[in-house]
């Protein structure tokens, strides 16, 4: 039995099933819970579920979530290939895909795909059970949305412009932005029409190794502090598509607090310096809005928001973001997904400008895209 077996028992069992199974080219054969695709993206290389599972395996960002990951690849290898092909596609699906739809080129595109009739259900596929073992027992019934709405205690007048009246003089000045960590939009649905969602959140508390208090507390604190830093325009946007990420520093055998390297997945310009070494290798994150430097610099009106102490950026966050980083460009997840998307739009398909966030709602586009007799998607 699986809870008999240490963890490290369980991986070795799990890296023994997955060297048999690179060596089975029955995997890499179309399956039904694939990602729906145009002829074109069809015609190429699919995700090569070794690669995914493999990575899944050695990048679980805990030892609780490297357990989970083997536990699963044990439960699908005894029931065949089939079912190893559906646990890779199942972590495709409803954990990849959800981190990274909102973040394509497409999300400003106009909305011009035909009308979807009301009664049209959703054709999500069904997780493999190997990675949703809770999914009916707590997740689908215990986890409360995000509310659409931002919480008007963390919200802020918007301006076109950045504000640089207080701006220190003669010294270099920096535009930062707030970045979320983990994207909002995975905790913003109506449980009872976005199944895909719930199943997103089941496998994310098993990746991460969460219990349901946990998860709801990070559900319902998307967009506080401890999901959220300050960082320049160009670096977000390379944080949102995974191209790099924090790492952990490590000293005599102990984590540093709140301190991390510089992590780069695939690069990405505006990380590096003219002669190509790293604009910055090591951030700490402090809070530091009860200085006196600080609140010199700050407008009269804005001096009693910074007296309070705030919660630095959550480390479980970024490990989870670290993670799928890793998995999402090692395995070639990332480049397949957003191939999938390219090829619809050099295709003329205009895709919606309010953002996919969900499965769900990238399934009921897809389908909506496959009847068209206009469009080559299937």
């Amino acid at each position: 039995m699986a809870e008999d077996l240490t963890t490290q028992e369980l991986v070795n069992k799990a890296e023994l099933i997955l060297a048999a199974f690179k060596q089975n080219p029955e995997r890499l054969h179309r399956h039904s819970s694939d990602l729906p695709s145009s002829k074109k993206s069809k015609a190429r290389n699919r995700v090569d579920p070794h690669a995914l599972l493999e990575m899944m395996l050695k990048h679980a960002p805990n030892e609780l979530g490297r357990r989970y990951v083997a536990e699963a690849i044990g439960k699908s290898h005894a029931d065949g290939t089939t079912s190893l092909v559906e646990l890779s596609n199942t972590w495709l699906r409803y954990l990849l895909v959800p981190c990274t739809l909102n973040n394509m080129f497409f999300q400003n595109l106009i909305y011009s795909i035909i009308e979807v009739k009301a009664n049209r259900s959703s054709t999500s596929v069904p997780p493999s059970e190997s990675a949703t073992p809770t999914l009916d027992t707590d997740t689908a019934y215990n986890l409360d949305p995000h509310p659409p709405g931002r919480d008007p205690s963390m919200m802020r007048a918007l301006s076109p412009n950045y504000n640089t009246d207080n701006a220190p003089q003669n010294e270099e000045t920096l535009f930062l932005e707030v970045a979320h960590i983990i994207k909002r939009a995975i905790g913003v649905f109506d449980p009872n029409k976005d199944k895909g969602s719930l199943t997103t959140w089941d496998t994310l508390k098993k990746f991460v190794g969460w219990d349901m208090k946990r998860t709801q507390e990070v559900v319902l604190k998307l967009d506080m502090p401890l999901n959220g830093m300050l960082l320049q325009h160009d670096l977000h946007r390379g944080w949102d598509d995974f191209a790099w990420t924090f790492k952990p520093v490590v000293n005599n055998g102990l984590v540093v607090p709140d301190t991390y390297d510089v992590e780069v997945i695939r690069r990405f310009p505006s990380l590096y310096k003219a002669n190509g070494s790293l604009v910055n290798r090591r951030i700490t994150f402090q809070d530091r809005g009860g200085d006196q430097f600080v609140e010199s610099y700050m407008p009269d009106e804005d001096r009693g928001l910074i007296g309070h102490p705030r919660p630095l950026p959550d480390p479980e966050l970024i490990s989870l973001h670290r993670a799928l980083c890793k998995v999402l460009h090692l395995s070639g997840a990332a480049e397949y997904i957003d191939s999938i998307f390219r090829d619809l739009g050099e295709g003329g398909v205009e895709l919606p400008s309010t953002k996919v966030r969900t499965t769900d709602e990238l399934d009921l586009l897809l389908s909506t895209l496959a009847i068209s007799p206009s469009l080559s998607v299937h």
